[in-house]
């Protein structure tokens, strides 16, 4: 993510399951350089990604490294009135909230190409 001044901002992120599809709690912490380089030194499985905010409630998240090529469209909204108003756009190709593949943790230990070939075995 790139904040208003052009800087990368790096966090952690965790989301958790929640009693339905607008009811996702989440957790952030914002990392400065010193602690991002102390984390990046660990063993880990790492998901790089930036985000673009595109308007009417989407953001697009582009991938990088292992999992470049990946492309996902996140969908934010207030409550399930707003959440369902939204209309899928032409240039999504499937909807993946619910499926544990593209989790960041799925996404980040088994990688895209686990994803690719969980999705084409539908």
């Amino acid at each position: 993510m790139t904040a208003p001044d052009g800087s990368v901002v790096c966090k952690l992120g965790k989301k958790y399951l929640g009693t339905g599809l607008s009811s996702r709690p989440m957790t952030n912490i914002y990392l400065d350089a010193a602690e991002y380089g102390a984390l990046a030194a660990l063993p880990a499985a790492v998901l790089v990604k930036r985000r673009h905010d595109v308007g009417g409630g989407f953001a697009i998240d582009v991938f990088e490294g292992a999992l470049a090529g990946l492309i996902l469209a996140e969908i934010s909204a207030d409550d399930d009135a707003e959440l369902a108003a939204i209309v899928m756009p032409s240039w999504c190709t499937a909807e993946v909230t619910e499926d544990v593949a593209y989790a960041g943790g799925t996404l980040a230990i088994e990688g895209w190409h686990a994803t690719a070939a969980h999705v084409l075995s539908r």
